[in-house]
């Protein structure tokens, strides 16, 4: 029988059993010698310049190119087509010479990229999530998990965090029976110390015990998808409700937030979110610091921000330095983001979702960046938008008790200086938004 089966049907002391022992399970798997090997590695660094971290990721990135070469079947074959000498690419600039990877080449030529030094059963197998049904598996050497783990605790370390604090969680797990209406609506993890709250069951009555455990608990980190955290901080503030302490941290993960969402769970909550961008290939990472300000992680991997010739939007693509497993050069994660250069390294000024995040037109013509139209819509909750047909998209929003006449009249001008004349649109209010099977709220839904 499905493993999940069993579980659905225990009772929910079970169930925290249960999610208590896989949480002991995966804190020995993730915080071995290893680990903490790569954190001390990844510690060391932490203060480096950014020519300091420019040059180890160089000398990381020649190792790396060098190994795909020798080891790697697909790129083996790639360089020789292309007569391009490994030995040439020597920079961050250098990659330029070889092509975007993308997901439909990994699986056309899958077995071509298992590197010939590994044995395929020593590996661990990882998936990615595909949030536009585009999720595969691949698989990582033992010294690459280590350091996705190493390098999150490093930034975790730098915003206050460390390992023996109590976190709520508020992901995309699904530890209460989709069909499980009664009873707790969370689960506890012991070794993990995590509170884990179910995001399928967000409703008043749940957020209403939601308070009460938090209160009980005092988790000093909360964690989780903005779609999650915003909804909760609305009932909070509609129910005239507050948390009787301060979380010292949150941080915010899987999905874009907006400036205006962070403002409002700052007046809610009394702390500002803190937000970060990984996938789990684990090309590209960016850390927001305690100023605020969000980095590339440069020590971590290599990252390209290529421009898309659109409003200063650039691709991000990157190209992993520990998985020499199964390793990705230049592959492109599918988000798009601004920056700008400074001393202190690249600042991510704005992460703008994916590029498929647009609305079409019949004249072939598209248009982003639609998120800004929420920017001063202070009752609006949620929002997402459903493109229907090449003539119609349809703009759902969750709105506060406070939502007047005047604020919808507001949001139709403003979707009004994007769209009018190009696509025919409409508002529709609704309670909550469409969520994929991970539990993550995509903003633009295309059903052409």
């Amino acid at each position: 029988m499905n493993p999940m089966k069993i579980y659905n049907r225990l009772p929910a002391w079970a169930q925290t059993l249960a999610v208590s022992l896989e949480g002991l399970r995966i804190q020995k798997k993730r915080y071995d010698a290893l680990f903490e090997a790569q954190y001390r590695e990844f510690m060391s660094r932490n203060n480096w310049t950014y020519a300091q971290k420019c040059e180890f990721r160089d000398a990381q990135l020649r190792n790396m190119v060098k190994h795909c070469y020798e080891t790697v079947p697909y790129y083996r074959r790639l360089f020789d087509d292309l007569h391009i000498d490994y030995r040439s690419i020597q920079r961050l600039e250098d990659l330029q010479c070889l092509p975007i990877l993308d997901k439909q080449t990994i699986r056309a030529h899958y077995e071509e990229f298992f590197s010939e030094s590994y044995d395929r059963t020593q590996l661990i197998e990882q998936h990615t999530s595909g949030s536009t049904g585009t999720g595969f598996s691949f698989y990582q050497n033992r010294e690459a998990h280590a350091a996705v783990w190493a390098h999150v605790w490093r930034g975790n370390h730098n915003i206050g965090l460390n390992r023996e604090m109590w976190c709520a969680y508020f992901g995309g797990r699904s530890i209460v029976p989709p069909g499980r209406k009664n009873g707790p609506c969370y689960r506890i993890n012991y070794p993990g110390r995590q509170i884990m709250f179910s995001i399928y069951h967000m409703n008043d009555r749940t957020f209403a015990q939601w308070v009460k455990v938090l209160n009980k608990h005092r988790p000093p980190w909360i964690q989780g998808y903005p779609s999650a955290l915003v909804p909760f901080a609305a009932f909070l503030e509609r129910s005239g409700q507050r948390l009787d302490y301060v979380p010292q941290v949150i941080t915010l993960s899987s999905e874009n937030v907006s400036w205006a969402q962070e403002d409002y769970l700052h007046r809610i909550f009394g702390v500002y979110p803190m937000q970060n961008y990984a996938q789990c290939e684990a090309v590209a990472t960016f850390r927001q610091r305690l100023d605020r300000k969000i980095f590339v992680d440069e020590d971590f991997a290599a990252v390209e921000l290529i421009p898309t010739g659109q409003d200063n939007l650039c691709r991000i693509v990157g190209t992993t330095l520990s998985n020499f497993a199964m390793p990705f050069l230049r592959y492109d994660t599918k988000d798009l983001a601004t920056w700008r250069l400074t001393e202190e390294g690249r600042e991510i000024l704005t992460l703008d979702g994916r590029d498929e995040d647009d609305i079409r037109l019949r004249d072939g013509g598209s248009v982003r960046r639609l998120s800004r139209v929420f920017q001063d819509q202070l009752h609006i909750t949620e929002a997402q938008i459903i493109q229907k047909s090449l003539d119609m998209a349809e703009f759902h929003v969750v709105c506060a008790p406070e939502f007047t006449p005047a604020d919808e009249q507001r949001l139709a001008q403003a979707i009004g200086g994007y769209l009018n004349g190009r696509i025919g649109w409409k508002i529709v209010r609704t309670e909550r938004l469409i969520r994929n099977k991970n539990g993550k709220v995509r903003f633009i839904i295309s059903e052409l």
